[in-house]
């Protein structure tokens, strides 16, 4: 016997093999992370949660994450499909739970494209030293940046993934440079004189002060790992086999947690978290840019000119990272009429979904202009409410996996803790901290706009356009049903499959006569696993 664990049923899409190396996928991961701007909202709040533990508590949160990562890796081996958790979803699970995981996984996307639009609104707002931004400055600036992003994306996956290595290795190479002058200061000195000296107890999880500082610089730095899971949707695309395609979001993972934990180190030693002091991470003037605060520090003046370029590099890259698997996601699900079946058009001249890349684009830039209008604190409470899609399709990829190769993973231990055991684990955590994240939103308090008939409004930004699938689906359901009852891509498990005498696989056509000279018995217990699989294939 031996294991069938790829999908079978799924469909090519139009998508350029080979057009993405398999280094510029590891990049695309790493740059939908967005680590300066990333690190310069979540390094202050971090410090101020869990004090000098921070990065114990980065490696911790990590984990969760990595088993994700793991279950990406077996998922885009077994199917290496732009779909990802859709497909998946759909074909281990059904596909009511594919579908609304692809709904997360957009919905997440086109939210981290308005929160990066805002970040860029920012910073241009820096380079010209405007201390106030007029309406009009936000729709202009935002209407450049997404034209111009959705433009780069949709000139072909080869093209974007240059760009997007380009900027990635300019965004961390400014990371590096800073970390290192702050490493030189600390050994020279020069820290801020409230800061501690460096220590090894900052990696002692026992040395964290109370629960309740690991779990909210838990939450803090899970969130800030998101995005790795990026590249897997450029697999069908990405140069070498789907094995190779699958390790890119763990290589990604990798890099992210060694630069978050090296760079929170050398922050928190020069500049420390002291509250009082104006140069601490926690200072209240400081807490919500740190990589300005730092960078002007150290340089001078043009420090936040310097800064606000690194971050508006990383919100460039992560733009064009994310609307890249989001279109290759409305891709797939049209392909296997989950949505309308012109999102399934692939442009002959770039072999790319030109209409689903600008559908995205678009959708962003009226998100943003109309939250803009309503209110700034709308369009930081709606990048706040991303977590609770975060961690809705990255429960669905975990369980995923569990499900699709739970009959075949405990044939070896290595497979079935890797295969079953970490994702199951990655699946609890995950729901424990959505709900915990959704119980925290409820808080009038939490974010930036206050609350509605006494429920935060992050909380009603972010369980109303998640739960606004429900009726998309349903409505979609009557109109094409096809999908809903699994004829486009029945549910599937990864499965045994009776070899003969000579290694040969039973069901294989070509072999039909050595089959027919097999025992009886054996002949009876492969039609059982057959009709097994087909059964399963029919629901």
């Amino acid at each position: 016997m031996h294991e069938e664990s790829v999908m079978h049923g799924l469909k090519s899409k139009g998508l350029k093999k080979g057009s993405v190396s398999k280094s510029a996928a590891v990049t695309i991961g790493l740059a939908a992370t967005a680590p300066a701007y990333s690190l310069t909202g979540a390094l202050g709040y971090g410090a101020l949660e869990s004090g000098y533990q921070l990065p114990i508590v980065f490696i911790l949160s990590v984990i969760p994450m990595f088993f994700v990562a793991l279950s990406y890796k077996h998922l885009t081996t077994s199917a290496p499909d732009s779909g990802t958790v859709f497909t998946w979803g759909a074909k281990a699970i059904g596909p009511r739970f594919g579908w609304f995981g692809g709904w997360a996984l957009l919905l997440a996307s086109v939210l981290a494209g308005v929160a990066a639009t805002q970040v860029i609104v920012n910073t241009t707002a820096i380079v010209f030293n405007l201390a106030e931004t007029p309406l009009w400055f936000h729709f202009g600036v935002a209407i450049l940046f997404i034209l111009s992003t959705t433009y780069l994306t949709a000139l072909g996956a080869e093209e974007s993934s240059r760009t997007t290595m380009v900027l990635t290795i300019a965004q961390y190479g400014g990371l590096i440079v800073l970390a290192a002058i702050l490493l030189m200061r600390v050994t020279q000195g020069e820290a801020v004189n409230t800061a501690e000296q460096f220590s090894l107890e900052w990696f002692n999880p026992f040395a964290i002060s109370s629960f309740s500082a690991f779990l909210n610089g838990f939450l803090v730095a899970l969130f800030i790992f998101w995005g790795f899971d990026a590249s897997l949707a450029m697999s069908e695309e990405t140069d070498g086999s789907s094995e190779q395609a699958g390790r890119s979001g763990l290589i990604a993972m990798t890099i992210t947690v060694i630069t978050y934990v090296v760079f929170s180190s050398t922050a928190l030693a020069y500049a420390g978290i002291d509250p009082q002091d104006k140069s601490s991470l926690t200072y209240k003037d400081n807490i919500d840019s740190i990589i300005t605060v730092l960078t002007t520090d150290m340089i001078g003046a043009k420090g936040a000119l310097i800064a606000a370029l690194i971050i508006g590099v990383s919100a460039f890259s992560s733009t064009m990272s994310t609307i890249m698997p989001a279109a290759r996601i409305a891709l797939a699900m049209a392909t296997y009429r989950a949505i309308p079946s012109k999102f399934s058009s692939i442009s002959e001249a770039t072999q790319t979904p030109k209409f689903a890349t600008w559908t995205i684009g678009l959708m962003t830039l009226v998100i943003y202009t109309t939250l803009s209008m309503i209110s700034e604190s709308i369009v930081k409470d709606s990048i706040h409410s991303v977590s609770i899609a975060i961690c809705t399709y990255y429960t669905v990829a975990s369980l995923s996996c569990v499900l699709y190769f739970h009959r075949t993973a405990f044939n070896h231990w290595h497979t079935a803790v890797s295969q079953v055991i970490l994702p199951v684990i990655a699946a609890v955590i995950l729901v424990a901290v959505g709900i915990l994240q959704a119980w925290n939103m409820m808080d009038p308090n939490y974010g930036s706009s206050g609350s509605f008939v006494g429920v935060g409004t992050v909380f009603l930004i972010g369980v109303v356009t998640l739960f606004l699938g429900v009726p998309l689906m349903i409505l979609w359901n009557i109109r094409e049903p096809r999908f809903f009852r699994g004829e486009t891509l029945p549910l599937e498990r990864a499965h045994m499959v009776l070899d003969n005498e000579n290694g040969i696989p039973i069901h294989s056509g070509i072999h039909k006569e050595a089959e027919n000279r097999l025992p009886s018995k054996s002949k009876k217990l492969d039609s059982l696993v057959s009709g097994e699989v087909s059964g399963e294939k029919k629901h």
